[in-house]
């Protein structure tokens, strides 16, 4: 079940990227997003998954393999998708996200149901929602930052 939900998650990250890139023109600054998550989510995860030993996706010797996978085919996605409908006033942007961070916490929930990730010294209350918080700040923050420095 842990392989099915997590290759299924990449099929039906990269099908939703592409119903919304019919949509929306995916920019540079959605490119600089998926890159930049890229490093940010292989880091975070590395550190707290391999280093501090706080969880593992799948198996635990096979995690690095997982953990590489998800930071190129997952997370850059998810935060490419985010800023593709990013509203552009303060109270929207605050339901938009905070509806994505209750998103990201069933699929977070989801995938320890499946097993696609395993919590060793990880709690989900209240460090989960936390770093979804810090997450959406910097990439709101970086994206506004992007949207005054690139044309395109």
């Amino acid at each position: 079940m842990e392989y099915s939900f997590f290759y299924g998650s990449i099929v039906v990250l990269w099908t939703i990227l592409g119903v919304c890139m019919y949509f929306k023109t995916i920019k540079l600054k959605h490119l600089i997003i998926g890159i930049t998550t890229i490093a940010y989510s292989l880091l975070y995860e590395v550190l707290l998954g391999e280093y501090l030993d706080l969880y593992y996706y799948i198996k635990d010797k096979e995690s690095i393999l997982y953990t590489l996978l998800a930071g190129i085919l997952v997370y850059p996605i998810l935060n490419i998708i985010y800023t593709l409908f990013l509203p552009k006033k303060t109270r929207p942007v605050l339901i938009y996200t905070g509806l994505w961070i209750i998103a990201m916490l069933i699929f977070e929930y989801l995938s320890l149901l499946t097993k696609t990730v395993v919590f060793t010294g990880w709690r989900m209350i209240p460090w989960s929602p936390l770093t979804y918080m810090v997450n959406y700040l910097w990439i709101y923050l970086f994206y506004r930052y992007l949207e005054k420095r690139i044309v395109s």
